[in-house]
């Protein structure tokens, strides 16, 4: 008689700084896609939210009255990817995500990630998306910038901040839990690892038009500009410490 594997739990984690306007509508939205899904729990960060972030999340939480939506508080702002990995942390799932809050790309996308990744059957699958009907412009930056990353890391990246990101919780202990960045490198962490440790799968998805709130990357010539240059950065400091702890890792 064959054996059928026991139902994963998913953990998707949704940082939040400054998107009052868009949690009500995150809430939402989950609610609608996971429908009466139970193998689900979004955990929604309060990154240090300096807006009435707080209490729009007690209103919307406790109106919609889902168990499997909760929140995850961060006190003190200390970077997206210090958001993203308090919510990875404090995840309950056998399979971990996270997305953006944004809603520029739909809650629906992580739920069809975590379907490929569950008829892959190896811990070692990673799904990302990979954004279609992106302005000219985004997709020569974000092109510009992979070609610079996958020469400095040795790993041919595509895409890297497309969401979601879908993975095993052995894969976060193993690759991700230690030495991940704070900041918005933490995507190109995770995908670098992707590459060396594991498969990686994408799924399209499609982009939409931010409707509350302001990009965090920006939107002006002067932040994009200022973003270039902190992306160049990290870039390298991260290729040093990858080269810095690869032995370790790879033991």
């Amino acid at each position: 008689m064959s054996q059928t594997n026991p139902p994963q739990l998913l953990s998707i984690v949704v940082p939040c700084y400054n998107e009052a306007g868009n949690v009500p509508l995150i809430v939402s939205r989950f609610a609608e896609v996971l429908a009466t899904r139970q193998d689900v729990e979004v955990i929604l960060v309060n990154n240090g939210s300096k807006d009435n972030s707080a209490e729009v999340f007690a209103q919307t939480l406790a109106a919609a009255a889902d168990p499997r939506l909760r929140l995850h508080d961060v006190p003190v702002n200390k970077g997206y990817g210090y958001g993203i990995m308090s919510g990875l942390r404090a995840a309950k799932g056998d399979v971990l995500a996270w997305t953006h809050a944004d809603m520029q790309t739909d809650p629906q996308d992580v739920l069809t990630a975590f379907d490929v990744y569950q008829q892959a059957n190896n811990p070692m699958f990673f799904v990302k998306g990979k954004r279609r009907n992106r302005a000219a412009a985004e997709q020569f930056f974000t092109f510009g910038m992979q070609v610079v990353a996958s020469f400095a890391l040795g790993v041919p990246l595509d895409d890297v901040n497309a969401q979601p990101k879908v993975f095993s919780r052995q894969f976060f202990d193993q690759y991700l839990a230690k030495g991940a960045p704070d900041d918005f490198s933490l995507d190109l962490f995770a995908l670098y690892w992707a590459h060396k440790r594991g498969t990686i799968a994408e799924i399209p998805v499609y982009f939409r038009q931010r409707m509350h709130g302001e990009a965090k990357g920006g939107g002006s010539f002067r932040t994009r500009i200022k973003l270039i240059r902190r992306t160049w950065a990290y870039i390298f400091e991260l290729s040093r410490s990858i080269r810095h702890s690869v032995g370790g890792k790879a033991a």
